[in-house]
């Protein structure tokens, strides 16, 4: 799972938990969404993939045994801005611009 991760984010993401753990069930929600971790865990996630961490995330995830995977705020969005941009374009019959700058975390 973190390999693929890292290569459709083109991303390394950094991944807490066991790595040979079976994944069932995958809960993502972009950006700075860990305060939602323990939300997927109550709704049966194996992972949580999200952007980033903090260091309560990481003793959530060794408490309940499910991976956490930060994958950086840009990396985990970024597709999401440029679907909503070409729908909005479309829609309203306008053009837009995705500038893609990366940034690290």
């Amino acid at each position: 799972m973190v390999a693929h991760v890292a290569q459709r984010l083109d991303r390394q993401p950094l991944a807490l938990g066991d790595a040979h753990h079976k994944v069932r069930r995958v809960a993502w929600c972009t950006g700075a969404a860990q305060g939602l971790f323990n939300d997927a865990i109550e709704a049966g996630a194996d992972l949580y993939l999200s952007g980033e961490i903090s260091e309560a995330t990481t003793h959530l995830s060794r408490e309940s045994g499910v991976a956490y995977l930060a994958a950086g705020h840009h990396a985990t969005e970024r597709y999401g801005v440029q679907a909503l941009g070409a729908h909005l374009a479309s829609t309203f019959e306008i053009e837009h611009c995705f500038i893609d700058i990366d940034n690290p975390v």
